[in-house]
């Protein structure tokens, strides 16, 4: 099982919904879900969505990043007062045990998961939270940093996810100009004979989370696809525009990015819904934003992924 952690904004979102909506998710993947304002509007749209087609996913309920309290009970709240709720709870571990103790007890908590980052150093208040009978799922970044740890959550009987970060930032996007294709992830190949029940990344994101942007002088289109002449691991190229020297004209240097990655798709025999939504923007001559390329890109990976899984 795949458990992409994906910022909860809009097109993000968006992305997951519409898979959902198609039925492709089923069976193969359940994202985890961190909010990063305190409002509902896009939560509701997507959680109407998922009771509509019985699916389910991880809502983490202190986030750590955007315009939220770590300790806030705001989505506590939130995911208590809906109906038929969709979203299980997830907690960010930060040697904050007795805040997710109480918030278990207090709100009559079940099928939480807990998730450990890089912002614990309490190994002991971690392996207390894990083995609390609601906790049904551990998330764990990076888990070769803790030989000890990783040790013991295999023994608890509980759904052991690896979360890795493999999406490589640029300090500009131009920089992926130069970057040829390369290996992406090959946990899907071996996290269950590592004793994994699920495997994790940040999609075709950065896991730093920035708040808004500015203009690109580059526009890049990031596609995962399946390498079958490198053992079925996943490559990702970075589909990059030419004319990069200023912020003028981003629609025709997302032309230039998305016609690569059409003729490439094209030469490969790539393709799937996400991929036919880039090249009717292309062939319409219509640039859709940097959140539908977003989107796009991320809808890609999640396409990809669940094809391996449920062949």
């Amino acid at each position: 099982m795949y458990y992409p952690f994906l910022r909860a904004r809009q097109f993000e979102l968006i992305s997951i919904r519409e898979l959902v909506a198609d039925g492709t998710l089923q069976g193969s993947i359940i994202p985890v879900l961190e909010p990063v304002k305190e409002e509902f509007g896009n939560l509701n749209i997507a959680h109407e969505i998922f009771q509509n087609h019985e699916f389910n996913c991880f809502l983490i309920v202190n986030p750590q990043v955007g315009q939220t309290t770590a300790y806030s009970n705001f989505f506590l709240d939130y995911i208590s007062q809906l109906d038929n709720c969709r979203f299980y709870p997830a907690f960010i571990y930060t040697d904050n045990e007795d805040f997710i103790q109480e918030s278990i007890a207090n709100y009559g908590l079940e099928d939480c998961m807990i998730i450990g980052l890089d912002s614990f150093s309490n190994d002991i208040g971690f392996k207390a939270c894990c083995a609390m009978p609601e906790v049904t799922d551990i998330m764990l970044l990076d888990p070769g940093k803790y030989r000890s740890l990783d040790r013991h959550i295999k023994t608890l009987g509980k759904n052991y996810i690896r979360l890795d970060d493999v999406f490589e930032k640029q300090a500009k996007n131009a920089d992926f100009l130069e970057i040829p294709g390369h290996k992406f992830s090959e946990e899907h190949l071996y996290y269950r004979e590592e004793n994994y029940q699920g495997f994790s990344d940040y999609t075709t994101l950065p896991s730093l989370y920035v708040e808004g942007g500015s203009t690109p002088r580059a526009v890049v289109i990031h596609l995962t696809y399946q390498n079958e002449e490198d053992s079925n691991t996943f490559w990702i190229r970075h589909f990059t525009s030419e004319s990069n020297d200023s912020i003028a004209n981003v629609q025709g240097k997302f032309a230039q990015a998305a016609q690569k990655a059409i003729d490439f798709c094209d030469a490969e025999g790539i393709n799937n819904v996400a991929i036919e939504e880039l090249r009717r923007y292309l062939t319409e001559g219509r640039y859709p934003g940097l959140g539908t390329v977003k989107k796009i890109s991320i809808k890609n990976h999640l396409i990809v992924v669940a094809s391996y899984l449920l062949r």
